[in-house]
């Protein structure tokens, strides 16, 4: 018994989500909102929409203002709300590159991806087209 107390304890005191979930793929989204609904919701009360949103699959829709591969590990859309920060969306390995060519010939685009919390950016992991 002390041992599932501790594992359901332990679960709950999560603040990080992992690089890479193929989870997401299958997933079904608690919340489809844009990108700047998403931003305005932790801009205004971090606490709370991290509370709401942290390890829930969202589905975001907005304009990429910036779509990186710098670094073959590091694949992202940025959706910048306030100068240089924003919502950043890590991609996940297997839909990268699909997702980047897209999004170099369209910015506007939808993604399906975990969500984090905010540092500085907003951080979703994991995502895919869905």
């Amino acid at each position: 018994m002390a041992i599932g107390f501790l594992a359901l304890t332990t679960a709950t005191c999560v603040n990080r989500l992992p690089e890479q979930d193929l989870r997401i793929v299958g997933a079904t989204p608690d919340a489809k909102l844009s990108v700047e609904l998403l931003w305005k919701e932790f801009e205004s009360n971090p606490a709370a929409a991290r509370s709401k949103y942290f390890g829930k699959v969202v589905e975001i829709t907005g304009s990429a203002t910036r779509a990186g591969d710098d670094v073959p590990t590091d694949r992202y859309v940025l959706f910048a709300q306030s100068g240089e920060l924003g919502v950043r969306a890590n991609l996940l390995d297997e839909q990268a590159a699909e997702i980047l060519a897209k999004t170099k010939e369209d910015p506007r685009v939808t993604l399906k991806c975990y969500c984090e919390g905010i540092n500085g950016n907003l951080i979703l992991k994991s995502c895919v087209r869905p």
